[in-house]
């Protein structure tokens, strides 16, 4: 026998994580973030990305992309001239996607999964 937990009292259904981030089972997929360039984006080295192949990538949706045969994820931004994938970091430049590239867009990201580390940066994958 034991005491009644006080927390009891506060729990509640049972949260399923896929179910809460994922809208398209089918279309979504998971990507490891590799580096600091979306570090603003809360978005650090080492986090999970839920990224939809469903969803029509719109001008300042963050997406996945390959360029030339390299992952990126960046912020894309859709001007009357130019196709551009920007950081969010500003310590990189922004990429004016041109002609001359092999760029597809795999999917936007939807959610991001990140483990909370108490150091100097709270935020940290």
């Amino acid at each position: 026998m034991g005491f009644p937990s006080p927390a009891k009292d506060y729990q509640e259904e049972v949260i399923e994580l896929s179910q809460y981030l994922v809208q398209h089972p089918t279309a979504t997929f998971y990507f490891r973030v590799s580096g600091d360039s979306m570090i603003n984006a809360c978005m650090p080295h080492g986090s999970l990305l839920v990224v939809d192949r469903s969803i029509k990538p719109a001008s300042g949706m963050i997406v996945l992309a390959v360029i030339n045969g390299e992952f990126t994820v960046r912020r894309i931004v859709q001007t009357r001239k130019s196709l551009v994938l920007h950081p969010e970091n500003p310590l990189y430049k922004p990429l004016v996607v041109t002609e001359e590239m092999n760029m597809q867009v795999w999917g936007v990201v939807t959610a991001v999964v990140v483990k909370y580390k108490y150091e100097k940066n709270d935020c940290v994958g």
